[in-house]
């Protein structure tokens, strides 16, 4: 069977301190990935090095990633994730969640250059005929 060359949507929990957690995507599929980079960029220029958006660091990869979190407001209400949401929560949360996808991200990296590494099974057909030596 040929291997699929679609990412399958797919959602993991990870923890985080205090009993929360943030729900992440599994892996990004490419339009996702070049979302991450292209919302970071402030200007391109051919032959020099991008200039990034200060204020993007790191916020575009959880944005891309992250699909829900256990975060509740003052009054005990459930908040949804959102990039308005992110940016309330003190810097303290904000690192956490930054470092916490990051190294999802860096295992999910991990993950797919072993898939891509890995030695595909070859097709091998049985001889149908055997040759004729005269």
């Amino acid at each position: 069977m040929a291997r699929s060359r679609f990412v399958v949507p797919d959602v993991v929990r990870l923890p985080l301190s205090d009993g929360d957690w943030i729900d992440v995507k599994k892996e990004l599929n490419a339009g996702e990935q070049r979302r991450v980079f292209t919302n970071l960029v402030k200007t391109m220029q051919a032959g020099e090095k991008p200039e990034l958006n200060p204020e993007q660091v790191g916020k575009t990869k959880i944005l891309e990633y992250v699909v829900g979190w256990s975060f509740r407001d003052g009054a005990d209400k459930p908040v949804p994730f959102s990039a308005t949401a992110l940016d309330n929560v003190d810097p303290d949360t904000y690192a956490e969640i930054m470092q916490a996808v990051d190294a999802h991200d860096e295992a999910a990296d991990k993950a797919r250059t072993e898939r891509k590494n890995a030695p595909s099974t070859p097709t091998i057909s049985e001889v149908t005929s055997p040759l004729l030596v005269s």
